[in-house]
């Protein structure tokens, strides 16, 4: 009989998330599984032919909508196997399914806990890992108190609850705050799946080159595949991403053995994870965990760099009780560089031949 796997959030707005959909239905097909592709009607009617492929069948539903989510699954205990999704906005909504069809996921408390900052900080803070101050804070006045009784800035404002650095700013003082709080009254259509905030963080700013840990849970044990370098911008934006990161050997132990203890911690026992942390004189700090891969064309460089790695079938296997196989060793490096041209019309782009070789 044919297995099915329902795919919450089948479509994507940008190419390196259509290259996470193409890899995970070709390792999902290679399974022998069908996929059953749910997603918001505007985003359905919309589709790209090359997305409408990837699935055998589609239904329009509200991905972002955790009731409407539920109520859909509850009657249909049995109907599929597995249940995944790569949509930030549907991470919470897909763990609520799997409960509802009775299949494999993550607890929804432990989705919602690494979703708000705070309370992620604070389990971690419990199981003795290195974190920042950070207090919620509901206006001005309390951030200013915040500022005043945690010594010297900079600090870090930002959404309890968000995504992709949305609504994230840098202060140095009191007379930055109104227009980083400000922000919050300006978040992109986006965001609106979250609802408007009733409070935001600010926390203290961590120094250290950035990085991040790729790798996908199995038998509820989290497997560190990579550890990727990143290259930063003014505002956060991120301009690079290199494996292996370059970390000494007693760093990288270090790195990986911290964000298994986190994402033990915090609960997280299936999936594919993404987390971000920083490299400090002190040692490693860890940043935001997130229970989906990273963006940015990370997941190719997963793969690129261990040949014959398939990161979403692995993914496929743990969900569906297969026996995990072994992990290809890391042979080959990997970059991506993110090209920021002058204001204008690009035209054209000189020694790709020579970067290709």
């Amino acid at each position: 009989m044919t297995q099915t796997l329902l795919l919450v959030a089948n479509t994507a707005p940008t190419p390196w998330e259509r290259d996470v959909i193409r890899r995970l239905s070709e390792q999902a097909r290679g399974r022998g599984l069908a996929i059953l592709g749910v997603d918001t009607p505007d985003n359905l009617r919309t589709a790209l032919p090359e997305e409408q492929s990837r699935v055998d069948e589609t239904v329009a539903l509200d991905v972002h909508d955790v009731h409407a989510c539920r109520s859909w699954a509850a009657d249909r205990r049995g109907a599929f196997d597995a249940v995944a999704t790569i949509r930030e906005l549907s991470v919470l909504p897909a763990a609520w399914m799997a409960r509802e069809l009775g299949l494999p996921g993550n607890d929804p408390e432990a989705v919602l806990r690494i979703r708000c900052k705070d309370l992620c900080r604070e389990r971690l803070r419990e199981a003795g890992l290195p974190q920042p101050l950070t207090a919620r804070c509901r206006d001005l006045r309390e951030a200013e108190r915040f500022l005043a009784e945690s010594g010297a800035g900079p600090w870090v404002v930002k959404p309890r609850d968000g995504l992709a650095g949305i609504g994230v700013s840098v202060v140095r003082g009191a007379a930055d705050l109104p227009a980083a709080v400000a922000k919050f009254s300006e978040l992109p259509s986006v965001m609106d799946p979250l609802g408007p905030p009733d409070s935001f963080l600010i926390e203290t700013y961590v120094e250290g080159e950035e990085y991040s840990a790729e790798g996908v849970l199995v038998d509820g044990k989290p497997e560190v595949l990579t550890l990727t370098r990143k290259g930063k911008s003014e505002g956060f934006l991120e301009t690079s991403h290199r494996v292996p990161s370059g970390l000494p050997e007693t760093r990288d132990k270090e790195a990986r053995e911290a964000v298994a203890r986190a994402l033990t911690a915090v609960g997280i026992t299936r999936g594919i994870f993404h987390v971000e942390f920083w490299n400090t004189p002190e040692g490693i700090v860890l940043g935001e965990l997130h229970d989906r891969g990273g963006g940015d064309y990370i997941h190719a460089l997963v793969e690129h760099s261990r040949p014959g790695l398939e990161l979403y079938g692995r993914l496929l296997d743990d969900l569906l009780g297969n026996a995990p196989g072994l992990v290809p060793p890391v042979t080959r490096a990997a970059r991506v560089q993110f090209l920021f041209p002058p204001t204008g019309r690009l035209r054209a782009v000189h020694g790709w031949d020579e970067l290709a070789a």
